[in-house]
């Protein structure tokens, strides 16, 4: 799992860097009414970083969970939006952080171990590197995003 770690560990290193010096205001912009805000894209991150830590240690209990996934209607619920951007954004890297600690530190003979979700038993293995992948999604999201929102505001500003 050292190169799952080393690929987490790049991310947070590389994202905090770029997304630290972006501004409350700027962070809550919806550019459409179903795109979410670069505040609701960290807290999507949040959340899934909160779902897999659950995974990450009970599957190194037991040799197979019955455990809850969640939905995208968490963001609604929490309202990202209203809560202070740089508190979510250290939130996300330290969330990610301790997962870098929790894979690094992961029982080899427990690898195998499954999650049941949706009728298919998913072992850590690849919830570790699933949630690298979605997380890579999402980081590309939220620089399209950070993108639109820089182009619409330039067109702003020349108008």
């Amino acid at each position: 799992m050292r190169s799952e770690t080393l690929r987490l560990r790049k991310h947070i290193d590389e994202q905090y860097e770029i997304y630290c010096g972006i501004d409350d205001t700027t962070a809550s912009i919806n550019v459409s009414p179903d795109a979410w805000s670069v505040k609701e894209i960290f807290g999507h991150l949040i959340d899934s970083a909160a779902n897999n830590y659950q995974r990450f240690i009970r599957l190194q209990e037991v040799s197979h969970l019955d455990f809850p996934g969640y939905d995208y209607n968490w963001i609604k619920i929490i309202r990202y939006n209203s809560y202070p951007y740089s508190q979510l954004l250290e939130l996300w890297k330290q969330c990610n952080l301790l997962l870098c600690h929790i894979i690094e530190n992961l029982d080899d003979s427990k690898k195998e171990n499954s999650w049941k979700n949706e009728g298919r038993d998913l072992s850590l293995s690849f919830l570790v590197t699933d949630y690298i992948d979605h997380l890579e999604i999402h980081l590309s999201q939220l620089a399209e995003r950070l993108k639109t929102i820089r182009e619409k505001s330039a067109m702003m500003e020349d108008a």
